[in-house]
C-alpha cells in the first residue's frame, strides 16, 4: 500500500479554496503537432520541481485541510482525441492538486493546465505553465532536462505578510460597500442562482475575444489617457451590468484581487507562495451620462487610495473560509479577476499559441459562482464570464460592444 506525507495544514486564506473545491484551468489551443512523449516528460518534470504541486488534500476531522505529498507517481496526462467528445472527468482534490489534459489532434490541440486554487493563483500557475512549455520545447530540441532543483514548498499568504510586518487592520475596503448596504429595494440576486453541489463542476461561461487590432487600438487610447487597461476592463464590465440590469438608481458594488507580489518588499516570486492577493472595493455610481475613461479612473483613484493606506494588503486576512455568495442586504456584487498582460510562451518554431482561455471549477452548497476573468495574451484581449445565472453571452455581448466603440470615440476627442 502506498503512503502520503503531510506537508503542512492550509492557512485560512487558502482553506476557503478547499472548501469550494475551487480549480482554475488556463486551456491553450495550439496550432502545429504535439509531441505527446516530450509533453509527459515535461510534466513530470514540473512536478518534480514543486513537489506539493504533485500531491492532493486531506480533510481532518476538524475539517481542515493538509497538503500531503505521495510516495507514488502521478497518473499523469489525461490525454483525448480533440474529434472525440470531451470526457467529462475532472479533478478531484482529494486525488491530485495539478492535472493536465491534452485533446490532440493532428494540426490542431487543446491543452489545459488545471491547479488547485489553495496552491496557486494566476500569477503562480502562468509561471507553471511557462516551465512546462519551457521544458518542452528544449526535450523536442534534443536537450535533456538534466538535474532540476527542486523549489520549497509555498508559504502561505497569512506567512508572506507576516514576515513583512503586515498584519490585520480594522479596515478591510468592504467599508466602500456600506452607503448600498440595505439601503434600497433590490431586484431577486441573480448571483444565488443555479446552485452546485458539493462536487467540483465547471462553471458555465461566455467569452468575448477582441482581435489583436481591436485590442491594441484599444491600449493606444488607455496609454494616450493616462489610464491603465485594467481599469477601462473593469469599467467596461461595470457599465454593461448597469445597463443589464436596469436599475438605473442603484450602485454597483466592484471587488477585485490584486497581485501583491511587487507591491510587498522585499518582493515574492512568482511560485513562492500560493496566493500572495489582496482584495480590492470600490462602489460604481453609474448614471446615463457616466464616461467609460472617467470610470476607470476614479476606479484606479480608489485603488491607489486604499493601497497607499495598506488596505488592500491585509484585506483577504478577513475574509470567511466558505462562499456563501452575495452578502445581504447589499446589491449584486461584481467580482473581476484580471491577469494583465500575459507574455508569449516558448514553444516549438512549428508549434504556436492561438487562443488562451479560463476556466473555473468550483463545488458550492451555498450559491452559484459569478465572476468575470480578463486577460491579454500575445497582444489579444480576452474576456470571460464565469456564472450560473441565465444568459451570460449577454454579458460578454454588451461588454464587447462597449470597448471595440472606445477608440474611435475618443481618438480625436482632446482632453
Amino acid at each position: 500500500m502506498f503512503d502520503s506525507s503531510p506537508i503542512r495544514y492550509l492557512a485560512p486564506s487558502e482553506e476557503f479554496f478547499a472548501q469550494s473545491e475551487n480549480f482554475i484551468g488556463m486551456t491553450l489551443t495550439l496550432s502545429g503537432p504535439v509531441v505527446v512523449e516530450a509533453m509527459a516528460e515535461a510534466f513530470r518534470t514540473l512536478l518534480q520541481v514543486h513537489p506539493a504541486h504533485a500531491g492532493h488534500l486531506s480533510r481532518g476531522p476538524d475539517g481542515r485541510h493538509q497538503i500531503m505529498v505521495d510516495d507514488f507517481e502521478h497518473a499523469g496526462i489525461w490525454l483525448e482525441k480533440i474529434d472525440e467528445p470531451p470526457t467529462q472527468r475532472l479533478p478531484n482534490q482529494s486525488e491530485a492538486l495539478v492535472n493536465l489534459r491534452l485533446r490532440l489532434g493532428e494540426q490542431r490541440s487543446e491543452l489545459t493546465l488545471y491547479i488547485h486554487h489553495s496552491l496557486a493563483d494566476a500569477h503562480h500557475q502562468f509561471a507553471l505553465l511557462e516551465q512546462l512549455f519551457g521544458w518542452y520545447t528544449d526535450i523536442v530540441a534534443g536537450a535533456v532536462v538534466g538535474v532540476i532543483k527542486v523549489e520549497p514548498i509555498p508559504e502561505s499568504l497569512e506567512s508572506a505578510l507576516a514576515a513583512r510586518g503586515i498584519s490585520k487592520l480594522q479596515r478591510f475596503g468592504l467599508e466602500r460597500f456600506m452607503p448600498a448596504i440595505f439601503a434600497y429595494d433590490l431586484p431577486p440576486s441573480k448571483r444565488n442562482e443555479g446552485r452546485v453541489g458539493p462536487q467540483s463542476v465547471r462553471v458555465p461561461s461566455s467569452t468575448c475575444r477582441l482581435s489583436r487590432e481591436e485590442s491594441q487600438s484599444l491600449l493606444a487610447i488607455c496609454t494616450s489617457r493616462r489610464v491603465s487597461l485594467n481599469a477601462v476592463v473593469a469599467a467596461a464590465i461595470l457599465l454593461a451590468e448597469w445597463t443589464i440590469r436596469d436599475t438605473p438608481n442603484i450602485p454597483i458594488p466592484y471587488t477585485y484581487p490584486v497581485d501583491l507580489r511587487f507591491f510587498l518588499t522585499p518582493p515574492v516570486g512568482a511560485t513562492a507562495a500560493t496566493n500572495p492577493i489582496g482584495m480590492a472595493m470600490y462602489l460604481a455610481e453609474i448614471h446615463p451620462d457616466t464616461d467609460v475613461i472617467d470610470l476607470a479612473r476614479d476606479i484606479a483613484e480608489a485603488f491607489r487610495a486604499d493601497l497607499a493606506e495598506g488596505v488592500i494588503q491585509q484585506s483577504f486576512l478577513h475574509f470567511g473560509q466558505h462562499y456563501e455568495g452575495n452578502p445581504p442586504g447589499l446589491p449584486d456584487v461584481v467580482m473581476a479577476t484580471d491577469s494583465g498582460d500575459i507574455p508569449p510562451l516558448r514553444t516549438p518554431a512549428e508549434l504556436t499559441v492561438e487562443q488562451f482561455g479560463f476556466e473555473v471549477l468550483f463545488a458550492s452548497t451555498a450559491a452559484g459562482v459569478d465572476m468575470y476573468s480578463a486577460i491579454m495574451y500575445d497582444g489579444t484581449l480576452v474576456i470571460t464570464y464565469h456564472s450560473h445565472g441565465a444568459r451570460p453571452e449577454q454579458y460578454t455581448d454588451e461588454i464587447h460592444a462597449l470597448l471595440v466603440a472606445i477608440p474611435s470615440r475618443y481618438e480625436w476627442a482632446t482632453e
